[in-house]
């Protein structure tokens, strides 16, 4: 544990307090813990390579009675700056005892709005069941329970992880015992969303990004974004709106974060506006439906002299197939992809 209550009756925690004033208090006895209020004394330090906590001098607390790991007891520590970083307006408590659910919190937050969190950083395996009934018993409190994973678990199949991730439908898993902390978000995702399989573990159906734990930020509502995230994230909702119409802004906005903005000013925008003025043009061109009229077959050949300047400014035939295959096929995009195909078919 890493609270404890001074000899004035207060909370504090091992890191507020020097070590040469915690092990003086601890050897004369002053030392409690804050929820069975018996004796405890200090623990760990730099010389045995653990951190600083307390420990019951004997006997058992009806509220501790699981051994707490290095991983755990760091991982407390870690989240709780994290949090604090992001949220300097809320109070964040270590190790919260909370009458309602009856439980002691890993660590607590209480919003100025009223919001509150408890923050469960889970090393150890749980029955589903435990899990059931800790989350029901928080949500009945009024209290927000986000559930954060041990590295240790990262690879394990459980079955109260599936029930978070059913939940809550993102798991983040943490190793604070590393410097600094990495974590590993895993939620679902479709696969015309990943593009980047070098940033990203892509199983099929969930994404898992790999990165430090303090780029990563937890909002209001509970959930868990990233820079990376919310680029994918804005996709899907780009898609969703693609897939009922064709909007030439809805496609320069999806493949902005793709490509540099001299693309989308140097190609994609005129050749939308081509595109727009006769759809079928190419497909009359190359497959020989129908005669061409004088002044389509001078748009042909201004789309040759086009691919030549545009050759001339770096942007090759590889390059702008490479562009082909970064716009979607959906609906009406996938025919706007097919006559850009077309375009660089022309000899």
């Amino acid at each position: 544990m890493l609270v404890a209550c001074g000899p004035d009756g207060q909370r504090l925690t091992a890191r507020e307090i020097s070590p040469t004033q915690l092990r003086e208090w601890s050897r004369a006895h002053l030392l409690t813990c804050p929820n069975c209020h018996a004796p405890v004394h200090l623990r760990g330090g730099a010389e045995k390579r653990r951190q600083l906590h307390f420990a019951h001098q004997k006997g058992e607390c009806a509220w501790s009675t699981e051994p707490e790991s290095e991983r755990h007891a760091q991982g407390k520590v870690t989240l709780a700056h994290w949090l604090q970083q992001q949220y300097p307006a809320a109070t964040i408590t270590l190790e919260q005892r909370l009458p309602e659910p009856n439980r002691i919190a890993d660590i607590f937050v209480a919003h100025p709005d009223g919001t509150r969190w408890a923050i469960e950083f889970q090393c150890a395996h749980l029955e589903r069941e435990r899990w059931q009934k800790r989350h029901i018993a928080y949500r009945r409190a009024g209290i927000i329970d986000i559930w954060i994973i041990g590295n240790n678990r990262r690879n394990k199949h459980e079955a109260f992880l599936e029930a978070i991730f059913s939940h809550t439908h993102e798991l983040l898993f943490l190793d604070p015992l590393v410097t600094p902390a990495c974590s590993w978000l895993r939620w679902p995702v479709s696969p015309e969303l990943i593009q980047d399989r070098q940033l990203l573990d892509y199983d099929g159906a969930h994404a898992t990004l790999t990165a430090p734990l303090n780029e990563f930020r937890l909002i209001q509502e509970g959930s868990l974004r990233h820079p990376i995230r919310d680029e994918i994230d804005e996709r899907a909702r780009l898609l969703r709106l693609m897939h009922a119409r064709f909007d030439p802004r809805l496609l320069l906005a999806y493949l902005r974060s793709r490509v540099e903005q001299d693309v989308l000013t140097d190609v994609l925008r005129p050749l939308l506006k081509a595109y727009l003025l006769d759809p079928h043009l190419l497909q009359r061109y190359n497959y020989g439906r129908g005669t061409l009229t004088p002044a389509e077959q001078e748009r042909i050949d201004r789309a040759r002299d086009w691919l030549v300047s545009l050759d001339a400014k770096g942007y090759t035939r590889e390059r702008l197939r490479a562009l082909v295959r970064e716009i979607p096929f959906v609906n009406a995009y996938a025919a706007f992809a097919t006559y850009f195909e077309l375009l660089l078919s022309l000899p």
